[in-house]
């Protein structure tokens, strides 16, 4: 796991100080080693968090021997030794993935991309041809920005790197869209990013940037979830045993490491089901769980316990308490470099920190959820897509005095299926809110353009299906994924997400909905998974995630910086709205814990890096 950075400056060669200061930037992504690789025009910048062949063999830039290409890459990939056996590629000077697949490009070209298993962002420069390649995980799992104007093009993991390239930050300019996004998403959607000139590689795409012809000469995408067929299967037993069969192969290649491997275990059913198949491979680590002593609502320690005595893994409780909130938050605050409204990170960052000291790989359950149909909105979405009628009775329903999902509900009811998806049960504004907040006007068919435009290429009238798909392009990329990468590599350590394997998704997109849910039962497939292992009581409770008590802290803990983000007037928001929203919650009269921390993180970026 590493950082990556690229600088092509069009005039001429790259000024090393700043390629140097963008790789500075990037340390905690990789404090083993760094090194820089210039030619020309082209700089690549790396810094490195060894995991597998911890040799100097495997330090980037890698170049080949005649120095025709050059690969900075970020990222695992976990069917390297298939590839290196398939193009018989011998005489490697390491065992790392690394070599594998820049000597994979040099048989194969682009189409290499395709054939990777695992979680990467890689920017490539290949002298002959005289372009910049750039490729994403099919999820996202790994971030990749880029820029380009008529003079640079740069592509970083992260967009404090390219802010230490003063040919890029002079251009920047905070883009108003992004803005309106962050009300309704609590992060923003790729391709954009905070910035209007900076734009996020999205997931499983490849773009080419020819240097001679200076502009991006292709942009592809080399899979897709809307491709996978739905099919019935035989019989419900035939599932189980495919899933059992993929669930297996997930976990058992997400252990390759030359480092400690361990596990956050949240007591959930995601986390429980990864645990699992840990027992199966025979395989003991260790395990962390965030604990909640002062908030039993909240603490799940006691089912986490279950699982790992049940799988016999070592447990961790790592205690979170009220001393821990403030210095928590302000330190990953300041490592985030765009707004990102999840306060769920803070106690993932303070999990992280604790568990590092053990091991360098964690695993983790995210991303069960959006494969298996774990979220209450899924079930919504159904009924009032199967349920039109009731769309008569809205107008009159939305005018009483309602309060919370209910209002969210009522007045979300008429809008379509794609704009749905990320209001309910979510932190966002409703769109009158929107309009009282914002000074500048923004058109909802922009804030929302992504999620139609993808909603519009899965052809399939499968509501369930759908409503996963929206989430694994939009949500998973740009919330929770994010969520877990910088929290994790803001220590230093790399979290793999056996749940989002590449083929045990295409599996479980090739069923239809109702096996995900079915009579308004979530998660159908994972609990029947779980079910061979746990009494009904532990399998069936209500589902809690990672909460934790926002609420509390804003008139707690996080008072005195609330108070100091909140009311800085940058020209965005409506500040007398805004004191509105903070008087209603501090007095209890309302929740607006998600509003607020939404206007919070955007002030708090503009004051660290606009």
């Amino acid at each position: 796991m590493c950082g990556i950075i690229g600088y092509i400056s069009r005039t001429g060669k790259p000024d090393e100080h700043h390629l140097q200061q963008g790789i500075e930037a990037l340390e905690k992504r990789g404090p083993d080693s760094s090194g820089i690789y210039i030619d020309k025009n082209v700089g690549l910048g790396f810094r490195r968090l060894a995991i597998l062949d911890l040799s100097t063999h495997a330090n980037q830039p890698m170049t080949l021997a005649d120095h025709s290409v050059s690969l900075v890459f970020n990222g695992e990939i976990y069917n390297y030794k298939d590839i290196r056996k398939s193009l018989n590629l011998d005489s490697l000077q390491s065992t790392s993935d690394t070599e594998v697949l820049l000597k994979g490009y040099e048989k194969k070209g682009n189409s290499i991309v395709s054939e990777l298993d695992g979680m990467f962002a890689i920017g490539l420069y290949d002298k002959i041809k005289n372009k910049i390649i750039l490729a994403r995980d099919h999820f996202g799992k790994k971030p990749l920005y880029y820029y380009h104007d008529s003079h640079t093009f740069a592509f970083a993991s992260e967009i404090k790197a390219l802010l230490q390239i003063p040919d890029v930050k002079k251009h920047l300019e905070i883009d108003p869209l992004s803005i309106s996004k962050i009300l309704f998403y609590g992060y923003i959607p790729s391709p954009h990013s905070i910035f209007g000139q900076i734009k996020k590689l999205e997931p499983a795409t490849c773009l080419e940037f020819s240097i001679e012809q200076w502009r991006i000469s292709n942009k592809t995408l080399f899979w897709n979830l809307h491709e996978m067929s739905c099919k019935t299967p035989e019989s419900e037993e035939e599932v189980l045993s495919t899933l059992d069969h993929l669930l297996r192969q997930s976990v058992k290649k997400r252990l390759i490491s030359d480092v400690p491997v361990g596990m956050f275990l949240s007591g959930g059913l995601d986390s429980t089901l990864v645990g699992s198949y840990l027992k199966k491979l025979d395989c003991s680590v260790d395990t962390y769980t965030v604990s909640y002593s002062t908030d039993k609502n909240i603490d799940e320690t006691k089912f986490a316990k279950i699982a790992a005595d049940r799988f016999g893994l070592n447990y961790h409780f790592c205690e979170f308490d009220s001393s821990h909130v403030l210095p928590n938050f302000i330190e990953i605050m300041d490592y985030l470099d765009e707004p990102l409204a999840d306060a769920a990170i803070v106690p993932l960052y303070f999990l992280s920190k604790q568990a590092k000291q053990d091991f360098t790989v964690t695993l983790s359950g995210d991303g069960g959820d959006e494969v298996f149909g774990g979220y209450t909105k899924y079930k919504v979405q159904y009924l009032i897509e199967k349920l039109s009628l009731l769309k008569f009775l809205i107008p009159a329903l939305s005018r009483l005095p309602l309060k919370g999902n209910i209002e969210k509900l009522l007045n979300s009811f008429h809008l379509p299926l794609a704009q749905r998806q990320f209001i309910l049960g979510s932190g966002s504004f409703l769109s009158k809110e929107a309009s009282e907040i914002l000074l500048s006007s923004f058109p909802p068919e922009k804030v929302f353009e992504d999620a139609v435009s993808h909603l519009a290429s899965f052809n399939s009238d499968d509501v369930i299906n759908s409503c996963l798909f929206l989430d694994c392009k939009i949500q998973l990329p740009d919330w929770y994924l994010v969520k877990g990468d910088r929290a994790t590599m803001a220590n230093s350590q790399e979290m793999r997400t056996p749940l989002l394997d590449k083929n045990l998704t295409e599996y479980l997109f090739s069923l239809p909905g109702n096996y995900k849910v079915r009579n308004g039962e979530a998660k159908y497939l994972e609990k029947k998974l779980l079910a061979k292992e746990f009494p009904r009581e532990f399998v069936n409770r209500r589902k809690r995630g990672f909460g934790v008590p926002l609420d509390s802290w804003i008139k707690n803990e996080l008072k005195e910086v609330f108070n100091e983000y909140l009311f800085e007037d940058h020209g965005y928001f409506n500040m007398k709205y805004v004191k509105q929203l903070h008087d209603e919650h501090l007095a209890g009269r309302k929740n607006n814990q998600f509003k607020l921390l939404r206007i919070f993180t955007v002030n708090h970026f503009l004051n660290k890096w606009a």
